[in-house]
């Protein structure tokens, strides 16, 4: 969270002149507004279920099974020659620093060049064997199948996490890439161009100091294909520990990390803020050099047919596309009531989602519209929104889930203040100024939404304005402050309010486009299409006829048409 503003009248900080004069007129990708709607233009929608969507058991199962046949497919002796990436004395000066600056979003990690370009040649094609050869820092053998395998280890000492940047990634049809930890998580596959289509992006977080780059080829024309393969591991993104891993149960605070105000959200049940469990995730994303950390939550369309994974989060968060294609998502992220046994700050639980797209966003209103990449598991909610104004109804109250210095989620109330001074730059009206009635927040909770007493999204949090900002529990002398749904409500209108327009099916876009509620070839419409008798790429399966290609394949059990 933001906790920048230290007296009152001042420019914020958060904005600096520049950003003060931007927030004259909300600015973004989607439309600009000003005011918010008239009296008799007040809009609301009920939250919503996710129907479908992985359950945590299956995600575990999932990712158990992966992870062992890359393990066993490993080739021998690559855990022993991993390449070693370690930070400075200045940049882990640096990172201290901006981990504990109370300017911007929280800072968890920071990024590394490496530069290990991976790349074959036809001495390599002729050399392929099923004993494992060294080939650059990595280390390839072939598999029965007729297709080979490299695997290359990383390292960062003192790291709780790792991310790695892929560039120019090209690969044949038949072969996919994989990262994952020694300890137990495994993702992918990055197959073709990567996950976001540009061959450069960054892969999902594993927890450890160690990763294992892995590149997969089924074959039959290993010697021939291998020679088409090339990419670059450019960066290592190092997560790291604010404070000491050795973590104590602690009678004053949530998690041994936190501030002694923060509260389990497990411990709060029957408050309008039960529904935000389901919606809420801990984010986490790379901007140049540093690793980041929000909190934001998914937020229902007014469509009752569709269900589109839109996620409300801060502007000061994230606001760019280029940005917002490495966000991790952390759905589920709770421990129970009573509990201490706090996951380490470089190791958050829960589901993970990699990759959005930025819909709407402005500094004015402090809001970002995001539409994720993949799908948020089962049971997750889209939160209920009303665009009503609540900045001058005092004493409203207001309920938040957020997941503050990378905890499991905590809970807070609030109530509407009409009286608290308001900082320059952030009027009342583009923000709601409240005093913390229960829990608290602090870094890493900017951008959680708040809710109001029907449990509908209002507003999300921008940060702090008083006088002791420094202090995250004191909440006398420190107003918290929201985005306000109401002022930047004609940006996310598009999105957010509109009725599905039906027309022609397409069977193959991911989109019901005749708003009939099902998808492609679950829709009737689609029932002779051609597309639709095939499975297309990215489709499980279990033999190549199964797939408009002609090319299934994969570990046993987790197959996909190429």
């Amino acid at each position: 969270m933001d906790r920048r503003l230290r007296t009152f009248l001042s420019v914020p900080r958060t904005l600096g002149i520049a950003g003060m004069l931007a927030a004259i007129a909300l600015v973004g990708i989607g439309p600009s507004t000003g005011a918010g709607p008239g009296a008799n233009a007040y809009k609301s929608t009920p939250a919503e279920t996710l129907v479908g969507g992985i359950t945590a058991e299956e995600y575990a199962a999932q990712m158990a099974d992966l992870h062992g046949w890359l393990m066993r497919e490993m080739p021998a002796g690559v855990l022993d020659r991993a390449v070693v990436v370690s930070l400075t004395d200045q940049e882990r000066a640096d990172l201290g620093k901006r981990q504990e600056s109370k300017e911007g979003p929280a800072v968890v990690g920071r990024t590394k060049p490496i530069s290990e370009v991976v790349r074959f040649n036809s001495q390599d094609s002729a050399l392929l064997s099923s004993n494992p050869r060294q080939v650059g820092h990595g280390t390839i053998q072939t598999t029965p199948d007729g297709g080979f395998v490299w695997a290359m280890a990383l390292e960062s000492a003192g790291a709780g996490g790792l991310r790695v940047h892929i560039g120019g990634l090209k690969l044949p049809g038949d072969a996919d890439l994989y990262f994952y930890s020694p300890d137990g998580q495994a993702f992918g596959p990055y197959s073709g161009k990567g996950h976001n289509g540009s061959g450069d992006f960054w892969t999902n977080t594993v927890f450890g100091s160690k990763g294992v780059v892995q590149l997969r080829y089924y074959g039959p024309n290993a010697a021939e294909d291998l020679k088409g393969v090339s990419f670059v591991v450019s960066e290592v993104g190092h997560i790291g520990p604010k404070f000491s891993q050795g973590l104590i149960a602690a009678t004053e605070s949530f998690c041994s990390f936190n501030v002694p105000c923060i509260e389990n959200a497990s411990c709060h049940n029957g408050t309008p803020a039960d529904p935000a469990k389901s919606a809420v995730a801990l984010m986490q994303w790379i901007q140049g050099a540093f690793i980041y950390t929000c909190t934001g939550g998914l937020i229902a369309d007014s469509d009752t047919g569709s269900q589109i994974p839109y996620f409300l989060t801060a502007n000061h968060c994230l606001s760019s596309n280029s940005v917002a294609s490495n966000l991790e998502t952390y759905f589920q992220f709770s421990i129970s009531c009573g509990s201490t046994s706090c996951p380490g700050q470089t190791n958050p639980g829960g589901i993970q989602r990699l990759g959005a797209s930025v819909m709407a966003t402005g500094s004015a209103g402090d809001f970002t519209l995001l539409q994720l990449s993949q799908a948020p598991p089962g049971g997750s909610v889209f939160l209920g929104w009303n665009n009503a104004p609540v900045a001058n109804t005092n004493n409203a109250p207001l309920y938040r889930i957020s997941h503050p210095a990378w905890a499991p989620q905590a809970w807070s109330s609030d109530s509407v203040s009409t009286t608290a001074p308001t900082c320059n730059g952030w009027p009342r009206g583009q923000r709601i100024y409240s005093r913390t009635t229960g829990g608290g927040t602090e870094g890493g909770s900017s951008g959680s939404p708040v809710v109001n007493a029907s449990s509908q999204i209002v507003g999300q949090l921008s940060g702090a304005c008083g006088t002791n900002v420094n202090n995250d529990c004191d909440h006398v002398n420190n107003a918290t402050v929201d985005g306000a749904f109401a002022y930047y409500w004609p940006s996310v209108e598009p999105f957010l309010g509109g009725a599905c327009v039906p027309v022609t099916e397409l069977c193959t876009d991911g989109i019901d486009n005749d708003c009939d509620g099902f998808t492609d070839c679950a829709d009737s419409n689609c029932s002779g299409s051609p597309s639709c008798s095939c499975s297309p790429v990215g489709a499980s399966c279990t033999v190549n006829s199964d797939c408009c290609g002609n090319k299934c394949k994969g570990p046993a059990g987790r197959k996909t048409c190429k």
